[in-house]
């Protein structure tokens, strides 16, 4: 009998907090830690990509010119074409990868997006706006061909540089005037046109088509590797003999 009361006396003295799993207090305490040390870390990194120099990320060259840093930057293409970005920290977290807000304008053109740094790729999405010739004259200088029109302009993803390039959207043009960089020739007049590109066998695979008949008036492809082809169709080369049997190659790095 004793030493059953005896037993129900120390059972009575057990704390029973030290019996139960951490308190709720010292729980919020620890994720207020985790929390105020990840911030920390955050601030510590956008505190480094605010001073760090833009040219790191960009090359210079006779046809680059770059300034500003990562956090908010700028550069001229061809002194033409500028193209200008604000790091965005929360999508940079998002994707665990470098993201900026960015905007290309310059002549006619006004585009705007976001897009996502991954190695030796930029990943584009939600771009929309107008461009002009200008800006295929800034981008591929080496292309024969120099046109004059505007375009309304809608990406809805690009991925350009490295493996795995493809492109998908849409764009609508008005009339265009077209002349052989090579050639005193007049230029050549050509319709507006709408087109799209997406998935088309192995790559990206898209056409350039006349608003008022539907005919085909370009062909593009786009292979994973990042080799861009352009080629006119019958109906372009009637209208432009000089495009006969021609098929321009350009190597996006």
């Amino acid at each position: 009998m004793q030493a059953g009361l005896t037993a129900k006396i120390a059972a009575a003295n057990v704390d029973p907090v030290a019996q139960q799993k951490p308190p709720v207090v010292a729980r919020r305490i620890a994720r207020r830690t985790l929390v105020f040390i990840l911030i920390g870390i955050l601030a510590y990194v956008i505190g480094l990509i605010a001073t760090i120099p833009a040219a790191t990320m960009i090359d210079e060259s006779d046809r680059v010119q770059v300034g500003g840093t990562i956090w908010r930057g700028e550069a001229v293409l061809a002194s033409t074409i500028r193209f200008e970005w604000v790091f965005s920290p929360l999508t940079t977290l998002s994707k665990m990868a470098f993201s900026a807000e960015w905007r290309v304008s310059g002549g006619g053109t006004d585009l705007a997006g976001t897009a996502t740094k991954r190695g030796n790729q930029l990943q584009f999405v939600d771009v929309a706006g107008q461009a002009d010739g200008s800006l295929l004259d800034a981008a591929f200088p080496d292309l024969p061909l120099s046109c004059r029109f505007t375009a309304d302009v809608r990406v809805d993803q690009a991925y350009l540089g490295g493996e795995g390039q493809r492109v998908q959207g849409t764009l609508r043009t008005g009339p265009m005037a077209c002349s052989a960089k090579q050639l005193a020739a007049l230029p050549v007049e050509l319709p507006a046109m709408t087109g799209a590109l997406g998935p088309g066998g192995n790559g990206t695979a898209g056409a350039l088509i006349s608003s008022a008949d539907q005919a085909h008036i370009l062909e593009l492809r786009l292979s994973p590797q990042g080799m861009l082809s352009v080629w006119p169709t019958q109906f372009a080369v009637q209208r432009v003999p000089f495009l006969a049997g021609k098929r321009y190659d350009t190597q996006i790095e």
